[in-house]
Formats: C-alpha cells, structure tokens, sequence
C-alpha cells in the first residue's frame, strides 16, 4: 500500500499505518537515547572513580599502583 503525500486524503487504513510507523520510531528513538544516556552516565562515573583514587588527598591505601 502506498501513501499518498497528502495527509488530508489519508484513508483510515493509512493514517493508522503511518501512526504504527511513528510509534515504532519514537520507541526505537527512545531507546537509543536511554542507551546514550546510561552509557555517558557509566563513563562519567567510571573516569570520576579514577579522579578520586589518584586525588592528592586520598587515603595512601587507595592510592596504590
């Protein structure tokens, strides 16, 4: 079934595939931001830890080679 590019003219049946479209979209979208954001999150925390291990305040324990 093809879409016809004016959206007045939709027949039901392709206004509802369009929208089952977008839906999937925004959802995959969605998804791939939470992924960014959990990955910039862990490499945030994970160079943070590093900062405070070799901190010139830190305990000599935690400081170790």
């Amino acid at each position: 079934m093809s879409i016809t590019p004016d959206p007045a003219r939709w027949t039901p049946a392709e206004r509802d595939a369009f929208m089952a479209q977008r839906a999937s979209r925004n959802r995959a979208l969605g998804i791939l931001l939470f992924v960014l954001v959990g990955l910039f999150f862990g490499i945030t925390v994970v160079r943070m830890a590093g900062q405070v291990k070799n901190a010139p305040d830190a305990p000599a324990a935690a400081a170790r080679p």
